[in-house]
């Protein structure tokens, strides 16, 4: 039994754009049977739509705010005079069977209303997290960031999942992480129509690794 299988909530935060978090997303529900959970959506497609398709069983709850232009939420809350702030943004109610997987929109700094940032929406629900990188030039960096800005909240880091293409150096890649600040790894290959046997090597790959 991992540990994340008995969390009733898990935030998933991406480390950059375009790092694989709706499908890391769509392979936890899938392997563990999460529910999933938007806050906020800006633009089109939407990501409920990723994970309805990768993962056609999960319960998927409606975005709590959905923007239609794809843009930074408080630019694109302005043009669509929508009116909202980051306290009411609640998560939704879930049975007692229920583990509710909350991909946030962006990174830890993207701005969520005029005021706050996504950082301050985990803090105010005390969400434990669960980070996405990529092997890419940078990636390191923005790892160690993200991480570095979390443990600055006190925010709880479950691990770290590196996704989709691997890399020559993936040891050396991993194994600095490792080092410096001690996060846990797993691993999520890159897929064509083989998704759900690579969410469950997911799934074993977190559980090995003690997440």
């Amino acid at each position: 039994m991992s540990i994340i299988s008995n969390l009733p909530y898990i935030a998933v935060v991406g480390a950059h754009t375009g790092v694989g978090k709706t499908s890391v997303c769509a392979a936890l529900c899938f392997a563990f049977n999460f529910s999933y959970f938007k806050p906020i959506q800006a633009g089109s497609p939407q990501d409920r739509d990723t994970i309805s398709l990768l993962s056609p069983h999960t319960k998927i709850y409606p975005n709590a705010i959905t923007l239609h232009n794809p843009l930074s939420p408080h630019i694109a809350k302005k043009l669509e005079n929508k009116d909202y702030a980051m306290a009411d943004i609640a998560l939704p109610e879930i049975e007692s069977h229920e583990r509710l997987l909350i991909e946030t929109a962006g990174g830890l700094y993207t701005p969520l209303d005029s005021q706050n940032c996504m950082i301050d929406f985990l803090l105010h629900h005390k969400l434990p997290v669960l980070l996405v990188g990529g092997y890419y030039l940078g990636g390191i960096n923005h790892i160690l960031l993200t991480t570095k800005a979390l443990l600055a909240q006190d925010i709880k880091l479950l691990g770290l999942v590196v996704s989709g293409c691997s890399s020559p150096y993936k040891e050396e890649f991993d194994s600095f992480i490792l080092q410096y600040c001690g996060v846990k790894i797993a691993h999520f290959e890159e897929f064509s129509q083989d998704f759900g046997e690579k969410a469950l090597r997911l799934k074993d790959s977190l559980i090995k690794q003690g997440f």
